[in-house]
């Protein structure tokens, strides 16, 4: 009966990775105060959020250390319609989302993450 135990072993590890993954990433939620990123990067100085909303600047949106895991967030207010958006770490490394609503190819060899935001309802 040494079977039924590997097979719980191997759904509790993919149960696991399965949580690890969602903390680690999540895709931007549009809230009332706006739009909310949020990327797991532990080891990361300094993270960065460039997009069509701000002319691909690495660095006028950074990103906040938000708690001990490594996550860092920022809330920006975005006007109705589909903007696209990578992440800049530590200054130089373009980051494709690693959760986004929709992704479009950059040009360049990557991806670029969508995010829609919708005009409020009447």
């Amino acid at each position: 009966m040494r079977a039924p135990s590997i097979a719980i072993a191997m759904l509790a590890a993919i149960a696991s990775l399965s949580c690890a993954g969602a903390l680690a990433s999540r895709a931007p939620t549009v809230t009332q105060a706006g739009v909310r990123f949020v990327l797991s990067r532990p080891e990361a100085r300094s993270v960065a959020l460039a997009g069509s909303f701000n002319g691909w600047s690495a660095s006028s949106h950074s990103l906040a250390r938000e708690g001990s895991r490594g996550e860092w967030t920022i809330v920006l207010a975005l006007p109705p319609g589909d903007h696209l958006f990578m992440y800049v770490v530590d200054g130089t490394e373009w980051l494709s989302p690693p959760v986004a609503e929709d992704y479009v190819d950059d040009g360049f060899g990557s991806k670029n993450g969508v995010v829609v935001v919708r005009p409020p309802r009447r």
